[in-house]
This record gives C-alpha cells, sequence and structure tokens, in this order.
C-alpha cells in the first residue's frame, strides 16, 4: 500500500509530480481556479458539493485522494 499525504494530493492538483509517485497519467488531476474553490470549499466544509451544471472528473480524483490521506468520509452532493 502506498503512503502519501495532503501535500501530495497538492501537488497534483497543481499538475506536479507527486513525492510518493500516487496518481496516473491517464487520470486526470491538475484543477482549473474555478475547481481549485470548489475543492477549497470542500475541504472546509466535509463535502463536496456537485454543481447543476457537472464538474470534470479531475476534481473528483483530488478530492478522493485527500479525504484518503485525512482519513475522512469521501462525501459528495448534488445540488440539482
Amino acid at each position: 500500500m502506498i503512503h502519501f499525504n495532503k501535500d501530495d494530493v497538492e501537488r497534483l492538483s497543481r499538475g506536479k509530480s507527486s513525492r510518493s509517485k500516487i496518481g496516473s497519467r491517464s487520470t486526470p488531476h491538475r484543477l482549473t481556479q474555478k475547481e481549485r474553490i470548489l475543492f477549497e470549499a470542500a475541504q472546509r466544509q466535509g463535502f463536496l458539493k456537485v454543481p447543476a451544471s457537472g464538474i470534470r472528473p479531475n476534481v473528483l480524483n483530488i478530492y478522493r485522494l485527500w479525504c484518503e490521506a485525512e482519513g475522512r468520509e469521501f462525501n459528495v452532493k448534488n445540488t440539482n
């Protein structure tokens, strides 16, 4: 099992390689400015709020990894 921390996830979200070599080139991780706002709000609130217009899988991937690194439950809520 690969152990990683929040810093590794943050590096991935900015398009940089992680020190623990998590992530995959075939899985998108880099976040746009708007996606980063959603991600940072999810960190504070404890759940990822998906807008009605939807989001790219990047945000879900990064938030899932961050929850795993934090030992938190992965919660996603749709706002329809």
